[in-house]
């Protein structure tokens, strides 16, 4: 029998489904079975990933909340990426890669651990569900990714997901043209700071497309994803989120520097757009506003703090609390609700902290804390490692990973549940071919392991060999 071939091989001229398709008569039922969930399951994964950036608003039609700790529509999509995550592992749970559960595992058994002493358990076991559908996005690709072409299909993925949005960005602005001077663009994101952070993500994969060496893209989408790079600016510039833009010109000026000294004549033009739009000098004007206060009964309307001055007071007035609990801190989803009574700068509803690591430090302690560092360091040491086996794009994807530590420093990161699929995807997908470059290679049966092809940028390496790694 020979099996179905999907839309994403066929893209590429199926030269891992031929080795597929020629193995398949050597299969038992039970292989062949796997071989097909396998196949759906990745199906299904393709098919989230291209829509999720462009539904909060269908979800919202429909009574959903696209936030992070809802229940509405939207969370159907959080049990089918459990779902599939923990079907992949169940079906070599003896043979899972390392990295799936050794990166993730600390900081999610906090997680879960702190809801049972969380001031609202309810809401605590949503956002502990939510951050495990980022470990699911995570985690994928080490069972989906079976050669190096992959990796080009998984970024390709993710790149034409925003297409969508970015047609309807055009509609946005539209609609913001009467009152241009307070208009942040959203698209179909909730929130503007949401969409300005997976833009931030669509600008670093143009420029991995761009840089890389393993990836096999044909001229044609190379040069399209360049002209995209653009308009992914200009609609990040209409968020007006600051934190993304000084995270988005890092990440270019160390491009510009180390990659492409071209690009550096582009940058240039970013500063004429300021010169030529108001409120975007009015937005950058305010964050650098000194406002000079004894105390906060000095404050009232002509008189007011900036927003980084108000961050810093809010996290000034955390940390003796979060001193309180060092070790556990006071339970998931407690930092809003008890905002109110060691902020007076906030009302009753009480507000989240902008700032992903005290928050984490204040909900489950000094050992949430060291599970979030170990997390994010086990991703850059991987990239690090790896940056030999492809220095530019590595240092593309460092330069993301930076990116979301430098976001995390100043917004509500964890809470963004769309965008942190689309990251976590990514940083699996190449830590995921990272490990199985590096893996030992042993033959394994069809249907009891990953095959691994190491193709370079332009086919097959210089052996032409086919790997196998469990």
């Amino acid at each position: 029998m020979k099996p179905v071939s999907s839309p994403v091989d066929a893209i590429h001229g199926g030269v891992l489904q031929h080795d597929i398709e020629r193995s398949w008569p050597t299969m038992s039922v039970r292989e062949a079975n796997n071989e097909a969930i396998w196949r759906l399951l990745r199906a299904v994964v393709f098919g989230v990933l291209l829509v999720r950036a462009s539904s909060d608003p269908i979800f919202n039609l429909l009574g959903g909340d696209s936030g992070a700790a809802s229940m509405g529509v939207g969370a159907l999509f959080n049990v089918v990426a459990i779902a599939v995550a923990v079907v992949l592992l169940a079906q070599t749970p003896l043979r899972a890669p390392f990295p799936v559960l050794a990166i993730w595992g600390p900081f999610l058994l906090i997680a879960f651990g702190s809801t049972l002493y969380a001031p609202d358990f309810k809401a605590a076991v949503r956002l502990a569900s939510v951050l495990l559908t980022y470990w699911a996005f995570f985690a994928m690709p080490f069972f989906l990714l079976r050669s190096s072409l992959d990796v080009t299909r998984f970024v390709l993925v993710v790149i034409a997901s925003s297409i969508p949005p970015s047609l309807y960005a055009f509609v946005d602005i539209t609609r913001g043209l009467s009152n241009f001077s307070e208009f942040r663009l959203q698209s179909t994101f909730s929130h503007p700071n949401i969409y300005a952070f997976y833009l931030v993500l669509q600008v670093g994969l143009a420029l991995y497309v761009r840089s890389s060496r393993i990836l096999r893209v044909p001229p044609l989408i190379r040069t399209l994803v360049t002209l995209y790079i653009p308009a992914l600016i200009f609609f990040l510039l209409l968020t007006k989120t600051r934190s993304a833009w000084g995270a988005c010109g890092l990440m270019c000026l160390v491009y510009a520097v180390k990659i492409d000294r071209r690009f550096l004549l582009a940058l240039l033009l970013v500063p004429v757009l300021f010169v030529g739009n108001p409120s975007l000098r009015e937005r950058l004007a305010d964050v650098t506003a000194a406002t000079e206060v004894d105390n906060f009964s000095q404050l009232n309307d002509d008189n007011r703090l900036n927003s980084y001055v108000w961050r810093q007071a809010l996290w000034e007035s955390a940390i003796p609390v979060v001193l309180e609990r060092p070790l556990l801190g006071h339970g998931l989803e407690s930092f809003k609700p008890a905002t109110p009574s060691f902020f007076s700068l906030i009302g009753p509803q009480g507000i989240d902290g902008h700032n992903f690591y005290l928050q984490a430090s204040f909900e489950m302690g000094l050992l949430g804390l060291l599970a979030l560092i170990w997390l994010l360091g086990c991703v850059a040491y991987r990239l690090v490692k790896g940056l030999r086996r492809d220095p530019p794009g590595l240092l593309v994807m460092l330069c993301i990973l930076a990116t979301y530590l430098l976001e995390s420093y100043s917004d509500n990161m964890h809470f963004y549940l769309s965008f942190n699929w689309y990251f976590w995807f990514v940083m699996g997908t190449i830590c995921a071919w990272l490990y199985k470059d590096e893996a030992v290679a042993t033959p394994v049966r069809p249907g009891h392991g990953v095959a691994w092809r190491r193709e370079g940028r332009h086919g097959t390496g210089a052996t032409g060999r086919t790997d196998h790694v469990a």
